[in-house]
């Protein structure tokens, strides 16, 4: 974890900082090792998978985008992996707010692309949407929406707005851009991702669990031979990554914005360091795919 100065916390020994420091640095490094080492492995072997089949489907498609947004995030985590080891930032302030920025555009990238895969699978159980229909250029088309859609938003914020207070480059510290949490625009941002994620895993979740109880009722007790319901609970599968990886962050987050405070907010920090490196084990998704969890 971050060194943290002790004159900002005046009602706790340099003991307990010590030790919470040490006990949450050993919990960040083994997350976004196991990450790493996961990730690597699930992404390496299902873009071979995906190679060998030669797929052109929209689901197909969709996925390939999502092993690139893995292999991104990946390639940042050894700089985050040396951060937490050495506890000293060696890389610069630009590449501090681009590795941190890429965990943030990686998260919510991958969310609109979960989203659309729940999504499409429910409008072609509903009959709304047919499998003939979807061409390569459909799956092509909408890829590029969503990252001229996620490039607009995000990499404004990234160069004109995300940590670009003088006072980040001081210490060669990183990954405390928390510091601007209490600016109006960044609360707005963050409540409104906030609400828009929290409404739509809620609003698909139950759509969901709906589709695969009807489907379970009729297809019992031979289900899983069927390829529809092994489609729906790989839809499934994407909503519980997002519930598990992402919904915990943005839950505290709520939180975190309304109780921060410059004088006291160790633990409040620490937990935020947590919960952020919790959104990177959505990476393993491909490891669940290849170990045989979801086929």
């Amino acid at each position: 974890m971050e060194p943290i100065s002790t004159t900002t916390l005046p009602n706790a020994s340099n003991t307990d900082q010590g030790h919470c420091k040490g006990q949450c640095r050993v919990i960040l490094i083994t997350l976004y090792g196991v990450v790493l080492l996961g990730g690597t492995t699930g992404t390496v072997l299902m873009s071979r998978m995906m190679f060998k089949r030669k797929s052109q489907s929209m689901i197909a498609m969709i996925v390939v985008n999502i092993i690139v947004l893995h292999s991104v995030l990946l390639v940042s985590l050894p700089f985050r992996l040396s951060y937490y080891i050495l506890e000293v930032w060696e890389f610069g302030t630009f590449l501090c707010r681009l590795v941190s920025s890429i965990l943030y555009g990686h998260m919510y990238v991958t969310f609109f692309f979960y989203v659309a895969i729940v999504i499409l699978r429910l409008l072609i159980y509903f009959k709304k949407l047919q499998m003939q229909q979807l061409q390569k250029c459909h799956a092509v088309v909408l890829s590029i929406v969503i990252w001229t859609v996620s490039g607009l938003i995000f990499l404004p914020i990234l160069f004109l707005q995300y940590g670009i207070n003088p006072s980040y480059s001081k210490q060669r510290r990183c990954f405390e851009f928390y510091k601007d949490i209490n600016r109006r625009e960044f609360i707005i941002l963050n409540y409104s991702m906030i609400v828009i994620m929290i409404t739509t895993v809620g609003v698909l979740f139950l759509i969901q669990m709906g589709v695969i109880l009807q489907q379970t009722k009729a297809l019992w007790p031979d289900m899983w031979a069927h390829q529809d319901y092994r489609a729906q609970i790989k839809s499934f599968f994407f909503l519980l990554v997002i519930v598990v990886c992402f919904i915990p962050h943005h839950v505290f987050r709520v939180h975190f914005i309304q109780n921060y405070s410059e004088i006291d907010n160790s633990e409040l920090v620490l937990y935020n360091e947590i919960f952020v490196a919790l959104t990177t084990v959505c990476c393993l998704d491909m490891v669940c795919f290849i170990g045989g969890v979801i086929h």
